[in-house]
């Protein structure tokens, strides 16, 4: 038999150059139409974007033929005030702008009781303030300690403590309803926003003790782990409760919220063990083992001979009977991931799951070559970006999340990637300084009230009344 002297076909790479085209018309242009359903998500799509682009950054001045950065020193500027413009009067911020009611004619004004309402200025949602955060670290200069300055931390931190349901689980937003005692929690049960609460309050709150100046009164921990851990099911996975289908994206949020529980503030990047996340789950083996088996080996379509077409919607995996079943083998073509059994191979899926796998330190468990193939074959489109399936065209989410992945991965030229802040791990530092900045800001703040208010009762024991220059001082 003679010997195959046909050379192995080049191995894949993530075109930098393509990318950054792709991503600097959704920053520079108008995006498609087909994004005017999520007018109200506006916060998200900037955060898509400019994490993406962070991602890419590194080799933007090396591969990339821009003349200048993608996000300039004016662009950061600008989206700084855009992000904090959205920022809501009782905590929080805003999803759009559409959303957002001048401050200055409706901040104090609600028009069903004639009567001043400091909530009715806008509606702060709990997803929008995550991205405005992060995007606030992620357009802050490389060497600025202060990303967070401007945010009213005191605020959004009680907001987002109205915002936990009595049995431990968050909502999205709040409302007053008329005729109704308290607050009214919108969103359903949703294990994404027991994840973003647990990411702001790593965020913003620090370890301000009670009594000092800006201190805030944490929400209830101990009870969220007890909603999250109780939602684990019968074969490993996470969803809304244990009585429900277990979900990737569900199984991401439940791990990641656990770790940020007790996530330390500084150096967070060092090994962390969670004890909350390891000794609170009551079957890590079944759930490496559900995560595990998101992977399956993908499957090429089947072109019709009739009319050389294949169904994009046809089945696309091939499930072994067991996890002892799926080969570990790096030869392996392609592998996909999916969020639940028996579904086709999704982009954002590898993020998920592979997120998921490495926040719990099990890395060596992810397919990395077969799965990186599959993205930078299959998912990478022509035109840059990522697409949901092999053959659909590319969307902010799914090409944001899959540029994560493969930084999670190690992928040359991509920022490492923090498996639970899904940011790159510069920007994370960023957030840590920045947080430092606004504690020691509130304990200054805090210093200087003191002060005031010792001569404010100074000079009311010399005088009957309150003298004018010292009013005047304490801004009284």
């Amino acid at each position: 038999m003679a010997e195959d002297t046909r050379e192995a076909p080049p191995p894949p790479s993530l075109d930098i150059d393509r990318q950054l085209r792709y991503w600097k018309r959704c920053l520079r242009s108008p995006l498609p139409h087909h994004y005017l359903s999520n007018e109200g998500n506006r916060m998200a799509l900037a955060y898509f974007i400019v994490n993406s682009i962070s991602m890419l950054t590194p080799n933007s001045y090396i591969q990339s033929t821009e003349p200048r950065p993608l996000i300039t020193t004016e662009d950061r500027r600008a989206m700084r005030k855009w992000v904090l413009s959205h920022q809501h009067a009782g905590g929080g911020f805003c999803g759009t702008s559409s959303l957002v009611f001048p401050l200055r004619d409706y901040e104090e004004w609600d028009f069903e009781t004639k009567t001043p309402s400091l909530e009715q200025s806008g509606l702060a949602n709990i997803a929008a303030t995550l991205f405005a955060l992060q995007l606030l670290a992620l357009i802050a200069d490389e060497n600025d300690d202060d990303a967070f300055r401007g945010v009213d931390r005191v605020r959004t931190l009680r907001w987002l403590r109205r915002l936990q349901r009595e049995d431990g689980s968050f909502g999205e937003v709040l409302r007053k309803v008329p005729g109704q005692v308290g607050w009214f929690v919108g969103g359903g049960s949703d294990m994404r926003y027991c994840y973003v609460a647990t990411s702001i309050r790593w965020m913003l709150r620090g370890d301000i003790k009670e009594g000092d100046p800006g201190w805030v009164e944490d929400f209830d921990t101990a009870l969220l782990s007890k909603y999250i851990l109780s939602s684990q099911t019968y074969d490993g996975g996470f969803a809304a409760s244990s009585q429900d289908e277990p979900h990737a994206g569900y199984a991401y949020c439940a791990i990641a919220a656990l770790s940020l529980l007790d996530r330390p503030l500084e150096d967070s990047r060092a090994a962390h063990a969670s004890k909350i996340l390891h000794s609170g789950i009551r079957d890590m083996p079944r759930l490496v083992d559900w995560l595990a088996s998101r992977q399956f080996v993908y499957l090429e379509p089947v072109e019709d001979d009739d009319d050389d077409e294949y169904d994009e919607d046809g089945p696309n995996f091939l499930l072994p009977k067991s996890l002892a079943d799926l080969s570990l083998d790096e030869n392996l073509r392609y592998v996909g991931f999916n969020g639940r059994t028996n579904k086709n191979a999704d982009t954002c899926y590898c993020w998920w799951v592979g997120g998921a796998l490495a926040v719990l330190g099990r890395n060596d468990l992810v397919l990395r070559e077969p799965s990186r193939r599959l993205l930078l074959e299959k998912m990478q489109h022509q035109i840059g970006g990522f697409g949901k399936t092999p053959g659909n065209p590319p969307d902010l989410y799914h090409s944001c999340f899959g540029l994560a992945s493969l930084a999670l991965w190690g992928e040359p030229g991509l920022k490492e990637s923090d498996s639970s802040l899904a940011v790159p791990v510069e920007t994370v530092w960023r957030i840590e300084r920045a947080r430092a900045a606004l504690l020691r800001r509130a304990v200054d703040e805090g210093k200087e009230g003191s002060l005031g208010r010792e001569m404010v009762d100074m000079g009311l024991s010399l005088c009957a009344e309150k003298p004018a220059w010292l009013a005047a001082v304490v801004g009284q």
